[in-house]
């Protein structure tokens, strides 16, 4: 049996309805409101990670591998909310499956957490120096508190470092600029790069991981899960833009309705010129032994154009 967490999140949703297609033997651990909703196909077990209540009872009975994709992802919030949920209940969890003998613990965690300088994106966490934004601290504070864990355990633990989801549903960063280039005439400049990676070939790769097919199981305590190619706003703009337009929009522009945007959000200054000008780590993801990805942004977005 797998044990999800996090099953109503962008990854997490996805992921509970692909296992209940394959017929998983699947139980969820989630808020008493979020397991009220459970398919019938699901067994279901009520865990507030805010709250600091125990786990419930029998959790872990059964259960070959927990996937832990519950935490706390929006980028504006407290840093002590990031350390209470993501790290600290985090590992809550992790202990209480070590000491029940659960065998394989999988986290996704993230890409942001490696430097964009880094020449291997596989390294321990300890190894990189603490990132500055805190939902990338709070993953690479969780990761290291989960290796000294595991390392003395019985227990294998896999790391996931995924790079930004897309899908054609699109979420946080994707979705704001996927509403502006609805309107906006321009394309957005070429500036940062990062590695993404499609929402189902995420989902693909964490089943494989608790089936046994990749990851730990497999010889690979850490895993990249992107989809291979190099974005920057440009190219993110031109995949998602749909019609023509006039151009490429030039920095200072692209700067001042950043500004506009900051302004209506109450986001501070410049935050959003930042979000899309960072670079991120973008550089040959390691081989996947049990996976490979099967879309880019630009393949998803003219299957779906042409299904529509």
């Amino acid at each position: 049996m797998i044990l999800l967490t996090g099953a109503t999140g962008y990854v997490g949703a996805a992921l509970r309805a692909a296992l209940e297609q394959q017929s998983q033997s699947l139980r969820l651990l989630a808020r008493a409101a979020d397991a009220l909703s459970a398919a019938p196909r699901s067994e279901s077990q009520q865990w507030d990670m805010a709250s600091g209540d125990d786990l419930p009872k029998g959790v872990f009975d059964g259960v070959t591998a927990i996937i832990h994709c519950a935490g706390l992802a929006h980028r504006h919030a407290d840093e002590r909310d990031y350390q209470r949920l993501n790290v600290e209940a985090t590992s809550d969890l992790a202990r209480c499956a070590i000491e029940a003998g659960v065998p394989h613990f999988v986290y996704v965690s993230s890409l942001n957490l490696v430097p964009a300088e880094a020449v291997s994106p596989r390294n321990p966490a300890h190894l990189y120096p603490e990132p500055k934004e805190n939902y990338a601290a709070s993953k690479w504070r969780a990761e290291q508190s989960l290796r000294e864990m595991f390392a003395e355990s019985h227990c294998r633990l896999t790391v996931v470092r995924p790079g930004l989801v897309y899908d054609t549903e699109l979420t946080a960063d994707l979705k704001m600029v996927n509403k502006v280039l609805r309107w906006w005439p321009w394309l957005l400049p070429s500036v940062g790069h990062r590695s993404m990676v499609a929402r189902g070939d995420l989902v693909a790769l964490l089943i494989n991981c608790a089936l046994g097919e990749a990851g730990a199981p497999a010889g690979e305590e850490v895993l990249l899960a992107t989809d291979g190619a190099v974005y920057d706003a440009e190219r993110i703009s031109r995949a998602l833009s749909q019609g023509m337009k006039w151009g490429v929009m030039p920095q200072w522009l692209c700067r001042l309705a950043g500004r506009v945007l900051d302004w209506k959000k109450g986001s501070e200054p410049g935050s959003h010129w930042r979000s899309l000008s960072a670079n991120h780590w973008s550089g040959d993801a390691p081989v996947v032994a049990g996976w490979q990805p099967s879309v880019t942004l630009e393949s998803l977005a003219s299957r779906e154009t042409g299904r529509s």
